[in-house]
Order: structure tokens, then sequence, then C-alpha cells
């Protein structure tokens, strides 16, 4: 009778003990006061986010950054993200083999014959 009740005594104080609740929270979630609008000053850092939806119904996050006086665009989609800086144009970024164009409340990609148009997106 022994031999049986400690080992399943054994396996209920683990069990208990692995479903304990941590109060801490998850700590690689990170909460967003708003979608549409982020802005950050840090140090000489200016970063900008904003939301832009393509020609397919799709979003994606464009964070615009200029950090001591390079500037540079982020394009976060489908757990992708491209990031480029910016040419020697203005508001024209590349890097590789495509190349992004920022003008008003548009951004434009292309790669290739590829070309992907950006409109941004109403604040409601």
């Amino acid at each position: 009778m022994k031999k049986i009740i400690v080992p399943v005594m054994t396996v209920l104080l683990l069990t208990a003990y692995s479903c304990k609740k941590s109060t801490d929270g998850n700590k690689n979630v990170v909460i967003a006061d708003s979608m549409s609008q982020n802005s950050l000053t840090e140090g000489s850092s200016n970063e900008h986010t904003d939301r832009y939806v393509a020609e397919d119904g799709s979003s994606t996050l464009v964070t615009f950054t200029n950090e001591d006086g390079k500037k540079s665009i982020s394009i976060a989609s489908n757990k992708m993200t491209i990031k480029a800086p910016e040419t020697n144009v203005a508001n024209v970024y590349a890097d590789h083999d495509y190349t992004i164009a920022a003008k008003n409340d548009s951004v434009t990609i292309t790669q290739g014959n590829n070309v992907i148009r950006l409109k941004k997106a109403r604040v409601n």
C-alpha cells in the first residue's frame, strides 16, 4: 500500500507545484497605448509609428526613425519586418533589392516587378 501512496502523493505534489499561478505576469507581453500613432523621444532619437493599409486590406505598421540625423523606415506586417535607410533623395529609402517611397499619406514598396501600395489608415 505504501508503494502506491508515495508515488501518487509525489505526482500530486509536483503537479500542484507546477500549476502555481504567478502574480508577476508575463514579462514578454507588450501593451501598446495607441496603435495608430506613437511618438517617442529618447536623447537624439525620434520615432513615429502609423498604421497603414494595403490595397488588399491587410494592416501594416510603418515606423519612421530619425536617429542622430540618419533617417530610416521600418515596415512590419505578418511577423516580418523590413528596414531601410534613407537614400540621398528625400523620403526615398532603399536596401538590398527593394525601394520604399513615402509621400504624404502613402508608402510605395517596389521590389523588382512587384509594387505594394500602402495608404495611411483613417483614425476614427
